[in-house]
Order: structure tokens, then C-alpha cells, then sequence
């Protein structure tokens, strides 16, 4: 059975298909001749937990999405200091494949051309002697940290890789100038030779997931548990990539999309939400920056629809599951007679609490509803307490809501305490907001819907509601 948030993501992916703009990128021939039609989302959560759609298993070649993974490796190897002597951090406002640097003959920053092969260098003997071996063992290194940082072991694509040596005039005229002013410590044509191996390393949208998810955790791989780097630089990445990532376009991005993100001419974009999620998307025709067309549209949308912009103004409570338990051991209700108590007594540990905390946005509710999901043969009837929620967005409350209609279809009871009326407060602060989903969303999608499952002002009541319930199906029975 699809989640919630697989319906949203579906959803999502069928309003942006329809839109057939743009062009692969052709200067390369091999990616030249990728099917346009590819088109994959894929998202990983705090834990590893993937949602995947569309053609998220098709391996394409990451492009210049690889430039954080070298970035984030030329800073575990030479330290900040080494490499802002090297590498500017500053948005350029030119395309990806200007040849320009700054007024110290540097590269404006590591996500352009010019700053990755610069990066690639950093990872090649200081010498200007370069041997095939020395590039081949380098390479090796790259493949093994981005294989860390995808959670699997990742392959070059050896025709990609030669089409791109083949046809790289303007990287090697980026190279050679750089290497005109004497920043080079190493072999121009090493530094390429390396540059166009990590680009060529295959990859599909569920490894940019864990890749994004990866540094959305500070370094530390979801779907391992291993720490790949540090969370200083998970820090630098996510800086460099919201600033510099969607190379002309990053303003906009910022604005309408608002997540750190680096995007790829192979068609990919990966997008992060800090602390909490890493987004994968692949769709080869690309816009004049360079950005895949339908990638920024499913990214806009993930951002409005699920309220994920950085700078949303709610805080994230990452933990917001506080409690959970059953009431084995609590009494049972007064009210009720001898026989009704007895059988109570037998079925107590069938009503399960939980008790949740903090704001409530999307990344939250996708936790809590996929933990009742995953609970939910193990209880008859389940009470939400929120007594402890400060705020929730639309999407979150429709997906703690869910919960009713998923117990309805199993013949079991969902009941909510809030006695602060922060659901209802939800619905009608958002009922005639713009950022919430979209109105042609199937009506369980939309974060405005005021249905509410059987709603009490304190815990008490939701007992007796509980218990209610259950002797009902003890008479019936």
C-alpha cells in the first residue's frame, strides 16, 4: 500500500511531465543520445528510508553534480584554510562553463568548471609529472567517497567518459588558463583526465537521494551509519551549494525553491533539506543555465507543496515522536460495569498512545505516520496526543490525520487530543493560503481539508472513546 507521501510524490510528478522544454544536453555526444523522456524522484529521509517513483533506478551520469563530493574531499584532505587560498566561495553570476576567475586569479567558486577541475587537481601529486597510475589511484579514492556518500558501490560509465575527453575543448582551454597563471600544482591535463572520470560515474536519483540525505546529516550516511566527513563540511557544502549550486539561476532557486542543491547536464538535480532529508531528480532536457527543466519544476513543487524551503519560519522538531505506549496498565474507566471491565482488562494493551512534541512540518509527520503504519497490526485503536505541538503546517496535519482514514479501511478507531485546538487553528490558518498544496490535488492531499478524526480535549475522554469502541465490537461480536 502507497503512503501518503508517495501520493503527494506521484502527484507532484504528474504535474510536472507534461512539460517537454528544453533540450538534452547535445555538445556531449553520449548524453546526446539519452532518452528525454527519463524521469525519476527519488527521497530519502533522516533514515534512510527511500521514497522512490518514476525511473528511479535508471543509472545516468552525474555531471557536475559530483562537484561537492570532490569539494567536500579536497576539504578532508588540504583544510579550509589550503583550499579558500585555492577556491573562491563567491556566486559567479556566469554560466557553468565561463572561463573566469577572480581579481587573485582564482576560481570563483568550486561548483563551476573552472573551480572542480581546479578541485581535481588538489587530489593528484603536486607534481608536474603525472602518471596514469597516479590519476587511476586517485580516481579510485573519488570513486570509493562517493560510493560512502551513496551508500553503495558506484561505476564510471566508460563511454561517457570518452566522449567527454574527446570533445572538452572549453574544460581544457579553463585548465590550460588556469595553469597560464601558475595556479596549478600538478599536470593540466591530469587535473581534466580526472575531472571527466568523476562525471562520468553513474549514479540514479535514489543514490542523489542518499548522497543529499547524507549531507542533510551531517556527513554521516542514513542508510550505513558510517561517516563519510564532518559536519563542518556538510556545513561548507550546503553554504557553497545554496549560494553557487544552480550555477546563473541560483537567485531564483534560492527564492523559489529555497534548498541547497547542485544540478548536473546528465539531467540529475540533488537538493537537501538541512537535518533532514536528501531529494534525487533526473529528467534530461535541460534550461539555458544548464538545470534540468522538469527537475526545478518537481523541486519548486516539493518546496510549496511540502513546505520544505529553508527558510520556512517554523521550527523543525526533528524528535517528535516523546512517547509511546499502550494502557495495560492503566485502570479501566468507572463508568462501565463489572462485565464490560472485565473484558476491558483483556484487551487494554489494543489501545495504543502516542504522544508527540515540537512543530510539526513535513519531515516530522512522514516519521510519525510511517512509525503508526508500521505499528499498526499491533493495536485496535490509536490515540495521538498533541498536547505538546506548537505549531503544524497544513501537509503535516493532513498526514497525522491519515491515520483515520487508514484505520477505517481496517475496521480499527483513530481518535486525537488536542486540547488546544491546535488542528483546528491549522486548518483555518491555512484555508485560504496560496502555499498550500495544490486545489487540483486529489482531495486526501490537500493540507487544507478540515475532516478530523474523532478530536477530544483531554485524555480521559479519548480512553472512554477507546474503550467505546472496543466494547462495540464485543456486543457486536
Amino acid at each position: 500500500m502507497d503512503s501518503l507521501v508517495d501520493g503527494y510524490l506521484s502527484h507532484i510528478m504528474d504535474e510536472c511531465h507534461s512539460d517537454r522544454s528544453g533540450h538534452v544536453a547535445d555538445y556531449i555526444p553520449e548524453l546526446a543520445a539519452v532518452d528525454p523522456e527519463g524521469y525519476g524522484l527519488s527521497m530519502c529521509v533522516h533514515d534512510g528510508h527511500t521514497y522512490s517513483h518514476g525511473d528511479s533506478a535508471t543509472a545516468f551520469t552525474i555531471q557536475s553534480v559530483s562537484k561537492p563530493l570532490t569539494y567536500a574531499m579536497v576539504l578532508k584532505k588540504h583544510g579550509t584554510a589550503a583550499v579558500d587560498a585555492k577556491i573562491g566561495v563567491e556566486p559567479s553570476g556566469e554560466a557553468f562553463n565561463e572561463i573566469s576567475v577572480d581579481e587573485r586569479r582564482r576560481p570563483k567558486n568550486p561548483m563551476i568548471n573552472a573551480g572542480a577541475i581546479f578541485a581535481a587537481s588538489m587530489l593528484l601529486p603536486p607534481t608536474r609529472d603525472v602518471d596514469e597510475a597516479a590519476v587511476d589511484a586517485a580516481f579510485r579514492e573519488v570513486l570509493e567517497f562517493y560510493s560512502g556518500c551513496a551508500g553503495r558501490r558506484l561505476t564510471m560509465d566508460e563511454e561517457v567518459y570518452a566522449s567527454e575527453a574527446a570533445t572538452g575543448s572549453r574544460n581544457r582551454a579553463i585548465a590550460y588558463m588556469l595553469d597560464s597563471f601558475g595556479a596549478l600544482e600538478t599536470s593540466p591535463d591530469a587535473a581534466l583526465d580526472l575531472y571527466y572520470r568523476q562525471c562520468s560515474i553513474r549514479v540514479t536519483t535514489d543514490d542523489l537521494a542518499g548522497i543529499g540525505a547524507t549531507i542533510a546529516n551531517g556527513g554521516m550516511n542514513p542508510r550505513t551509519g558510517r561517516t563519510v566527513f564532518s559536519n563542518e563540511t556538510a556545513q561548507r557544502l550546503l553554504s557553497v551549494m545554496t549560494t553557487c549550486g544552480m550555477y546563473d539561476g541560483a537567485g531564483d532557486w534560492v527564492t523559489s525553491v529555497g534548498l541547497p542543491a547542485k544540478s548536473g547536464v546528465g539531467g540529475g538535480i540533488l537538493a537537501v533539506l538541512p537535518g533532514q532529508l536528501g531529494i534525487g531528480v533526473y529528467s534530461p532536457r535541460l534550461d539555458g543555465h544548464g538545470n534540468s527543466v522538469r527537475g526545478v519544476d518537481v523541486c519548486r513543487h516539493l518546496s510549496t507543496d511540502l513546505g520544505l524551503h529553508m527558510f520556512n519560519v517554523t521550527r523543525e522538531s526533528r524528535v517528535t515522536i516523546r512517547s509511546v505506549y499502550d494502557l495495560a496498565d492503566t485502570p479501566v474507566s468507572a463508568e462501565w460495569g463489572e462485565q464490560e471491565r472485565s473484558y476491558l482488562r483483556t484487551c487494554r494493551d489494543r489501545i495504543r498512545v502516542y504522544e508527540l512534541q515540537g512543530d510539526l512540518t513535513f519531515a516530522g509527520a512522514e516519521s510519525v505516520q510511517r512509525r503508526l503504519e508500521a505499528d499498526i497490526d499491533a493495536y485496535t485503536v490509536v490515540i495521538v496526543e498533541i498536547s505538546r505541538i506548537g505549531v503544524i503546517d497544513a501537509v503535516a496535519r493532513t498526514m497525522v490525520l491519515s491515520i483515520k482514514r487508514l484505520l477505517d479501511d481496517s475496521g480499527r478507531r483513530a481518535a486525537l487530543v488536542d486540547p488546544d485546538g491546535v488542528v483546528r487553528a491549522s486548518v483555518d490558518r491555512h484555508r485560504d493560503d496560496a502555499a498550500v498544496p495544490d486545489l487540483d490535488a486529489p482531495p486526501e492531499l490537500r493540507g487544507f481539508d478540515p475532516a478530523l478524526p474523532h478530536v477530544h480535549s483531554t485524555m480521559d475522554d479519548a480512553v472512554v472513546d477507546a474503550e467505546t469502541f472496543l466494547l462495540k465490537h464485543y456486543y457486536d461480536e
